[in-house]
């Protein structure tokens, strides 16, 4: 018997997706769940995170499930079904029957939630179809999870592991809807991964390589047991590590986690094809090429250097003029219309794709005439050096050969306004896998996506899978050479992301993407603005902290200190304290403690009394773990002391009177613990009001703490009044962890359990 959960209801839909529409997980949600999307745009479908919820193995975003209880929403979602979904099924009512046998064979639903189920099936009309549908996925979203068991795999016989069990990003994009041509290279290029395994695709900037590699991976899918596609992030070592495998661990080193992606990996059989997409630098610079040359599977490198190891396909321009003008005419309506003076653009522009990909989006726009655009482009026309072919200078820019001079000349024909400069600075940040259109026109605090469109439009922004964009890399380099992104005139994005970083608790999707964007900045942007450029530091790192982005925290660090003559002594002392975090995530205790006292002694209470009591608050943390049970107090104690002398009610307050109580009655003085706890549900209570998570959070602490030195009674009265906020204002899913939580430290003490923990109440 299947339980009719989340992962059963997509299985089913999934199954009857017509495979010419090729719709992969997230996609599907897209489609799914627009309404969700559209309502709530800097929530983004993490190809990770799906793939999770698609096993069973994570339970779905209780605000997902939230919103479609709504009943206009859900209303909505029926709607969504009957016009996006059925629309791509091959086989609707058949996939419905399903669904409906799904719940009527699962005991574990109540009877009466099974018939009330059941009378929805109907199968007369799409509309129908779709209501059915919709209650029994929003069942399955809102119904108790139950974690499914992962599939445990094995390296037997001859074929490669199902990669897709253990591994939830990687999947290969579709080649652009405008690619050509290239029927004679992609057989060229199968032939030469029959003899090798590993083929360096080479060729100048622009030329179509990525789309090629893509169309190889979309016309062999079925010669192989696996495809996996990543973009070079700038280090193989980053890129294994950063690969989104089932069993990572929240607070791993980036060391840590390729070591083991590493091993799974190096067990890939030759039917797995591994691509890696712009991997332009050099063996140099890149000293774990040489572990990856070992691997037993199929690697294809798309990049603009020339490499001694491996077999190299040199991709040339298309000689076809005829397929040059196809693609022409995709995108220039009145191309045939033009046809002898578009022939002379593309013969002038040596057949570069990119670059007439450019020049029919730019006659298409009717700013300029062809002729215009044919003596402007003549104009740059200078024989390309050979060596520019393939050549790239040690930063990784290309070699300014003619096509780069082309795109400038494409470039400098469009009038881009204020705002669409300001777009193509802030792209220049975006991770080169992509962002999300809205969410950058959310975070650049745009008006609309207009600018977004129209630069898609023109072919400067490249538009990507699921709503995602990006720079084609020639165009970043022209950006950053010519539109000169810096802190001051990037702004809105600057500043949103600084907000981002101190929401307390907010769940952050996006976050990897946001910590790109901010890496990206130090590497590229103009620092001209020192106080709001460090104000993104301090803030960036402590959201990198509680994901336990260690590499990035370090990034962080090291420019820091490259500042530090220009910090006042507060951002100095917290250098210091972001020193010692790292040296604790690293179990380097002595090194925190040293680093922390630096904090202590630098930071000035009276201009930022809360930077002062975290610093003692941490430095008291790093004693106690020491065993130091005196220097532990004494520290925790002077940084309560700095709340209670300047502080005022905000959740830092809340979080350190949290963190003080917790860790005083580890030291053994719990009582003590219980009074701060009950002046801060005081000041709580007074300023907020007791219907609110703080306030239950603060009785649970406090009915706990009691719980631990024997006073039953009093820890039961305060449960219970916890729960009762619990149960008033917090959804199923969390009320349930919340319980399970309390039941824990009951079981510890093997003392009795209280009514308020029953789920049942």
């Amino acid at each position: 018997m299947e339980r009719c959960d989340f992962c059963a209801v997509m299985r089913i839909i999934s199954q009857y997706v017509s495979s010419a529409y090729q719709l992969n997980q997230v996609e599907l949600l897209n489609q799914l769940f627009d309404l969700f999307a559209d309502d709530n745009q800097d929530f983004t479908f993490d190809n990770g995170q799906v793939c999770r919820w698609f096993k069973g193995i994570k339970l779905i975003g209780p605000k997902i499930a939230r919103f479609y209880e709504d009943p206009e929403n859900s209303e909505q979602l029926s709607s969504s079904i009957e016009f996006k979904i059925l629309p791509l099924m091959y086989d609707a009512p058949k996939a419905v029957r399903e669904l409906s046998d799904l719940v009527i064979n699962d005991v574990s639903i109540s009877e009466q939630r099974r018939s009330e189920l059941d009378a929805k099936f109907n199968c007369e009309s799409n509309t129908a179809i779709a209501d059915f549908i919709s209650a029994v996925l929003r069942f399955s979203m809102t119904r108790d999870f139950i974690k499914r068991e992962q599939n445990q795999l094995t390296v037997s016989g001859t074929l490669s592991p199902i990669a897709s069990e253990r591994i939830f990003d990687g999947t290969v994009p579709k080649p652009c809807k405008h690619f050509c041509g290239r029927e004679n290279e992609l057989n060229e290029l199968h032939e030469l991964l029959s003899k090798h395994n590993k083929i360096f695709v080479s060729g100048i900037a622009g030329i179509g390589k990525s789309e090629f590699v893509k169309a190889y991976a979309a016309a062999h899918h079925k010669d192989y047991t696996n495809i996996l596609y990543f973009t070079y992030p700038g280090s193989l070592q980053r890129l294994i590590a950063d690969i989104d495998f089932s069993d990572d661990l929240t607070g791993e080193s980036e060391e840590t986690r390729f070591k083991r992606h590493n091993r799974f990996l190096r067990s890939l059989r030759e039917d797995t094809l591994l691509i890696i997409d712009n991997f332009n630098t050099t063996t140099l610079d890149e000293l774990i090429l040489d572990v990856l040359m070992k691997y037993n599977c199929k690697i294809i490198f798309t990049t603009r250097c020339r490499f001694d190891i491996g077999q190299t396909y040199e991709l040339h321009e298309i000689s076809d003029i005829e397929t040059l003008l196809d693609l022409s005419a995709k995108l220039y309506s009145k191309t045939e219309a033009n046809r002898e003076i578009v022939t002379q653009i593309i013969e002038t522009v040596h057949r570069h794709t990119f670059v007439v990909e450019l020049a029919a989006r730019l006659l298409q726009s009717g700013i300029s005439e062809p002729s215009e655009v044919l003596k402007k482009l003549s104009e740059c026309n200078v024989a390309p050096d050979s060596d520019d072919n393939i050549k790239i200078t040690k930063d990784g820019k290309s070699a300014k050969g003619t096509f780069y001079f082309h795109i400038r000349t494409l470039f400098s024909l469009y009038l881009l306004n204020a705002e669409m400069r300001t777009v193509m600075r802030c792209m220049t940040f975006a991770p080169t896998h992509g962002i999300r259109g809205r969410l950058l026109a959310k975070w650049a605090n745009l008006p609309s996506m207009n600018s977004i469109n129209d630069l898609v439009e023109l072919g400067f922004i490249q538009e990507l899978e699921l709503e995602s964009i990006s720079l084609h890399p020639i165009v970043q380099e022209i950006t950053l050479a010519d539109l000169k992104p810096s802190i001051l005139n990037c702004h809105d994005l600057i500043a949103s992301i600084c907000s981002l970083c101190t929401l307390h608790g907010a769940d952050l999707p996006f976050s990897k993407t946001m910590f790109t964007v901010v890496e990206n900045v130090m590497t590229r942007a103009i620092k001209d603005n020192t106080a709001l450029y460090v104000l993104l530091l301090k803030n960036t790192f402590e959201a990198m902290e509680k994901e336990r982005y260690l590499s990035g925290m370090q990034n962080i660090i090291r420019e820091l200190e490259s500042l530090q003559s220009e910090l006042n002594p507060n951002d100095a002392a917290l250098l210091w304290d972001q020193k010692a975090a790292i040296e604790a995530i690293n179990s380097n205790y002595n090194a925190a403690v040293k680093y922390s006292r630096k904090a202590a002694e630098l930071c000035v209470p009276e201009e930022n009394y809360l930077l002062a009591a975290n610093v003692f608050q941490n430095l008291g943390y790093y004693f106690h773990l020491l065993g130091d049970l005196n220097s532990a107090k004494t520290n925790l104690e002077q940084g309560f002391i700095f709340f209670e002398k300047y502080g005022q009610l905000n959740h830092d307050f809340i979080t350190f009177a949290h963190n003080y109580a917790n860790l005083i009655s580890d030291c053994g003085e719990p009582l003590k613990a219980i009074r701060a706890l009950k002046k801060c549900a005081e000041i709580v209570k007074s300023g907020i009001g007791d219907m609110c998570v703080e306030y239950a959070d603060i009785l649970f602490s406090i009915g706990i703490t009691y719980l631990r030195i024997g006073e039953n009674s009093k820890a039961e009265q305060n449960l219970t009044e916890a729960f009762r906020v619990y149960r008033a204002i917090l959804p199923e899913d969390a009320l349930h962890e919340k319980c399970e939580n309390a039941l824990g430290f009951f079981n510890c003490v093997n003392a009795k359990i209280p009514d308020c923990l029953m789920l049942h109440n």
